[in-house]
């Protein structure tokens, strides 16, 4: 189970780092093609858009797996590590709550604005839109990890 959880992380983590690398060579690609040809495809701007989209709230899971999302932890260091256990588990329902309103209202837009076709690419925005119900989909998995990792740690391991 613990190989098949890092192969996710890594696989995750592999679809982020290809979008992001992505991005920049299209980044630095339209920037060349405009300031030295003259040269610009609406089409790829729109691209760039949306793998900036998609990196934004893909990041989101990773950010929850990696506890790399803003926390205060003055009052949480001084707890006993059973105490951090709970604080961590009520910390991850409050994260699946606004993980959850997010991903409602984001489902909702993502339905009511989809049906319009994007003006670079010729899509539907609801591939584009998806990607915010997608993504809180994915962080809501992650946050149930942490949360099951928290109740799983053995009492005194925690770090």
């Amino acid at each position: 189970m613990k190989k098949l959880g890092q192969f996710a992380g890594k696989l995750y983590m592999g679809i982020g780092a290809a979008a992001m690398g992505l991005l920049a060579v299209l980044v630095i690609f339209t920037v060349i093609m405009r300031y030295c040809f003259s040269l610009s495809w609406k089409s790829v701007s729109e691209l760039n858009v949306t793998l900036f989209a998609f990196t934004t709230f893909w990041a989101m899971g990773l950010n929850v797996l990696r506890d790399e999302h803003v926390s205060i932890n003055i009052l949480f260091d001084k707890f006993r590590p059973a105490v951090r256990r709970w604080v961590r588990v009520l910390n991850g329902l409050i994260m699946l709550v606004v993980d959850g309103v997010f991903t409602w209202y984001s489902w909702l837009y993502a339905l009511k604005m989809g049906g319009q076709i994007s003006q670079g690419m010729e899509i539907p925005m609801v591939y584009m839109y998806g990607i915010m119900p997608l993504s809180g989909i994915i962080c809501a998995l992650c946050i149930l990890i942490k949360i099951a990792a928290a109740l799983c740690t053995p009492q005194g391991t925690e770090e």
